[in-house]
């Protein structure tokens, strides 16, 4: 499957959680392996799940390490953003699970994410590892501090920390690769954007900002398509970015 191939199930219905940009705190933490829970003491282990999607098809999954003291610059990121799709949704849980690979080719099938429900409230989240038959329970903190601090969380964090590592310790080879894989969707927004696909186009330049946050071409093209639906908001975010590039 392709870097950008999608699950055309054509069920996009809305989970029976609000996905759109949910966020679990977690305190203590259990790893199972080989389905044996280990005797390790978690507790106090600070943790941040976070699901995003914008068409209920489509989920990332980004775990944040809550304990680190300077999340701004993205080092608090403790496993990088994951796609899936929703496998199951029942009374007591959604099943998510990855799908497709990462610009290096890893298969995010490897990962997969259970949210526990008690009446449609999620009071315990699960992180699968499959190829290493490993799960991570987590359960539910309530901290009005480190919610707030995941709350801060964004996606400018991610940019900021995608382009320091670009910037300092991605091999070169690897930035060629990704750079040449988010190019071709850019342009593939921008023929969409010549033929009047003004949405389509948008698209496209989202996903080329998933592969490379901090590709300029892109992000010109996006400020450009959400000015001319009258996204401010959305405009002002590309201008954020692209000052922060210089």
């Amino acid at each position: 499957m392709g870097l950008f191939d999608f699950f055309k199930s054509g069920d996009s219905k809305k989970p029976s959680v609000d996905l759109t940009d949910f966020k679990f705190l977690s305190d203590d933490h259990t790893r199972v392996e080989n389905g044996r829970p280990t005797n390790a003491n978690n507790k106090g282990a600070w943790r941040g799940i976070r699901v995003k999607t914008s068409d209920n098809t489509t989920f990332f999954v980004t775990m944040y390490n809550m304990n680190e003291n300077h999340p701004v610059w993205g080092d608090n990121i403790q496993m990088a953003e994951k796609r899936m799709k929703i496998i199951e949704d029942s009374a007591d849980k959604i099943v998510l699970r990855g799908y497709g690979t990462d610009a290096m080719g890893a298969s995010f099938a490897d990962y997969g994410l259970t949210l526990h429900k008690s009446n449609n409230n999620v009071n315990k989240v699960t992180l699968h590892m499959h190829d290493r038959n490993i799960a991570i329970v987590y359960e539910k903190a309530e901290n009005r501090k480190q919610s707030e601090t995941l709350n801060q969380y964004s996606d400018f964090d991610n940019f900021k920390s995608f382009t320091h590592k670009w910037n300092t310790s991605m091999p070169m080879n690897e930035k060629m690769m990704i750079a040449m894989q988010s190019d071709n969707i850019n342009n593939q927004g921008a023929n969409a954007y010549e033929n009047g696909d003004l949405q389509g186009a948008i698209r496209y330049f989202e996903q080329a900002l998933k592969l490379m946050p901090n590709n300029d071409d892109a992000l010109k093209n996006l400020k450009l398509c959400y000015s001319k639906i009258g996204n401010k908001e959305k405009v002002n975010e590309m201008v954020k970015k692209l000052n922060y590039l210089g």
